[in-house]
């Protein structure tokens, strides 16, 4: 090492003549394929969750930002829907604070359909104890929560129980709506940049996701924001508890959620398998380029994991 103290480096002409051991040719043509099929599945995985949440929101917009349902029975069209859900849509539009809306629903508060849970933790005081910690850079990294142990987070933490999902009141312009995956033996605990919001049985989880998730939600909280810099803006959890959003009757939101849940479950499937070939990829990784894992020993398929 070269250099004055705290600004110590290797000189170049070292790195030139470090020897370093790699495997044969074959060895690391295996590697690579098994690698390169997990990141291939890693990536298929995430296209489908796209595909399979484009569609959640698509009927979500149809039925409840652009009511395509109603002004095609005020235009006399058919609703493309079955009878007992086309009859859930008014034939009319009525004037509100929010604009038009379909006659006969209302504006509510986004609290009058959600609360906020605080119940928290401190992972330090169990050190020992492995959590699934649910965290902004996880959230922008695939949104795949990360395994820690207690002794590594420093930092109060909300516990994250069934039946709820996180909405980021950091920097809202990025959005960073999160629906955690089932319960495993793992605590789910997140940032406390999280909200923590619980929908009430009658709103059900799938429409109180997508409405935190649409672009108006989105663009108002973004707008809410204030902070002494742009690159920590937080929206205050009064604020958007009161925001203004329509009310419908809850008979359709039951159709609704009954037709959006099997594609975001579907999603929560691929993800936590996308979280299961990260792991075997990054536990792999090491141990194959370094040689203390040989492919023809260890017998190693990429079918074979997934």
């Amino acid at each position: 090492m070269t250099g004055t103290s705290g600004r110590q480096r290797v000189p170049t002409e070292s790195l030139a003549h470090l020897t370093v051991r790699i495997p044969p040719l074959p060895e690391q043509k295996a590697i690579a394929h098994i690698l390169g099929t997990l990141d291939d599945k890693i990536e298929l995985n995430r296209q489908t969750n796209e595909t399979l949440e484009a569609m959640a929101k698509a009927l979500f917009k149809s039925w409840f930002v652009e009511f395509d349902p109603v002004r095609a029975k005020a235009e006399g069209r058919p609703t493309g829907l079955p009878d007992e859900i086309s009859a859930l849509f008014p034939d009319s539009f009525e004037d509100s604070e929010l604009g038009e809306i379909p006659r006969g629903w209302g504006v509510c508060s986004i609290g009058d359909l959600l609360t906020l849970e605080k119940n928290s933790l401190t992972p330090g005081d169990t050190t020992e104890e492995t959590f699934s910690h649910y965290s902004i850079p996880a959230f922008d990294n695939g949104m795949l929560p990360t395994k820690e142990s207690g002794a590594i987070i420093k930092s109060n933490k909300y516990l994250i129980e069934d039946g709820v999902f996180l909405v980021s009141k950091l920097n809202p312009k990025t959005s960073r709506v999160w629906l955690p995956s089932a319960s495993s033996n793992l605590k789910r605990i997140c940032s406390t940049e999280f909200l923590v919001c619980r929908p009430s049985f009658s709103v059900g989880i799938s429409f109180g996701y997508l409405l935190a998730k649409s672009s108006d939600i989105v663009q108002r909280m973004s707008d809410l924001a204030s902070g002494t810099s742009s690159s920590h803006q937080r929206v205050r959890p009064v604020d958007f508890m009161s925001l203004p959003v329509i009310r419908c009757d809850e008979k359709l939101l039951i159709f609704f959620n009954e037709a959006v849940s099997p594609l975001l479950q579907k999603s929560l499937q691929t993800r936590g398998e996308n979280s299961f070939l990260s792991e075997c990829r990054d536990v792999l990784l090491p141990k194959l380029v370094s040689g203390n894992l040989r492919v023809s020993k260890a017998g190693i398929s990429p079918r074979r994991m997934y």
